[in-house]
């Protein structure tokens, strides 16, 4: 990111602050370069944190085995996560649907939910254990979990990647950017729920449908 130099031209300055949504009045072109520059670096590296753990869980719970009923669902979940992280960027670097400025107080604690999202998913995916697969897997010997976090949520994972995409909208400071984050996901995991929903009533049978009707998809009496 090359860095801007402004000396003497307030028009200029008041212009390029405009720009990234900073405050023109006293503002220091070197400090909003460093702040930025710190905010690409750690939400990059959480994105980079978040997307090498999920190579690593799917490589160890696909191979060789049949995932013939995840319908496509994970691809359709990669495919839309990684466009939301993606498209995200742009209305940032082009200066549009900016909150406040990129960089700022607001950046980082939308790092802090990403992080906060990532910790709840893996605590999930523990919780889950041995059953826990990166596509829609129901193996001879599953088991209905029942415990920590899906004592209320039944897909608690999905929430955790969730959270992790609004922290990354709200992170980059943009409206635009924060609908991406919240909406894509959702979209490819709604699907993936209604996949996995159906494959789990047809397994466990009336089971399922009692641990279902006292628990929520996503978020308790909302979804």
């Amino acid at each position: 990111m090359q860095r801007v130099e402004v000396a003497g031209d307030d028009d200029y300055l008041r212009e390029r602050c405009q720009v990234i949504g900073a405050p023109a009045a006293g503002v220091s072109s070197r400090d909003m370069s460093v702040s930025a520059i710190a905010g690409v670096v750690v939400v990059l590296g959480v994105q980079i944190f978040y997307v090498t753990s999920e190579i690593r869980m799917t490589r160890r719970t696909i191979r060789g085995r049949d995932n013939s009923a995840d319908q496509g669902t994970r691809r359709l979940v990669w495919i839309l996560t990684a466009a939301a992280f993606d498209v995200a960027w742009v209305p940032v670097i082009f200066g549009f649907g900016q909150m406040v400025r990129f960089g700022g107080w607001l950046t980082w604690i939308g790092v802090a939910i990403m992080i906060a999202g990532i910790a709840y998913r893996l605590n999930a995916i523990k919780v889950l254990g041995e059953f826990f697969t990166a596509t829609v897997q129901i193996q001879g010997e599953h088991q209905l979990v029942e415990t920590g976090p899906y004592r209320r949520i039944r897909h608690p994972s999905y929430l955790g990647l969730l959270i992790l995409a609004l922290g990354d909208g709200v992170a980059l400071a943009n409206w635009i950017a924060l609908a991406l984050c919240a909406t894509l996901p959702l979209i490819a995991l709604m699907r993936r729920i209604h996949v996995e929903e159906d494959a789990l009533r047809e397994h466990f049978g009336p089971v399922y449908d009692e641990y279902r009707d006292r628990t929520w998809r996503l978020v308790p009496y909302l979804y």
